[in-house]
């Protein structure tokens, strides 16, 4: 499946990062970008950086998921080719499974962009007590069809495990 558009030269994609704080939205964009390790801290409103591949410029706009953050994630829908959101795979606090999976749920139910490619990525794949799979889509409630998550709207979405200390091929995911 390619998540992007099919893109014409010269052109834009403007990518959308969500997720719940500490997932590793931060890291994973500047591990895209820079190909380092950078020491980050708590993204307040955004952090945006822009890749050039061929004759195509990507933006990554990783948006802020503190609470305080959320209720602007809406603004960053309306101008988004592409939708990541991130989930910490490590993470076992059910207080904060149920919320990550109930702004993953209405990010998907969102009708304004319905017809966005959407990418789950599970991030710190490489914890040992990270979910396995089956355990990650059985805790956010996902039901995968042939490779694709059943959605109220008609997004293609898939589900990719990452790890935001190594250098993830996204863009060949994407691309």
């Amino acid at each position: 499946m390619n998540l992007c558009c099919r893109c014409q030269e010269n052109s834009q994609i403007n990518v959308s990062m969500f997720g719940l704080e500490n997932a590793g939205k931060t890291q994973l964009l500047y591990q895209w970008c820079v190909h380092e390790f950078v020491e980050t801290t708590p993204t307040i409103a955004f952090n945006v950086e822009t890749i050039q591949r061929d004759e195509v410029s990507v933006a990554i706009w990783d948006i802020g998921g503190q609470p305080k953050s959320r209720q602007f994630w809406r603004y960053y829908l309306q101008s988004a080719s592409v939708i990541f959101f991130v989930i910490d795979s490590a993470q076992r606090d059910f207080k904060q499974i149920q919320e990550a999976k109930s702004q993953l749920l209405n990010l998907l139910d969102y009708k304004l962009i319905a017809k966005v490619p959407f990418l789950i990525l599970f991030n710190k794949s490489d914890l040992n007590n990270s979910f396995t799979d089956e355990e990650l889509l059985e805790e956010y409630g996902l039901t995968l069809d042939q490779e694709q998550i059943t959605t109220k709207f008609t997004h293609q979405v898939k589900v990719m495990r990452t790890n935001a200390l190594s250098q993830n091929k996204i863009g060949d995911q994407t691309g």
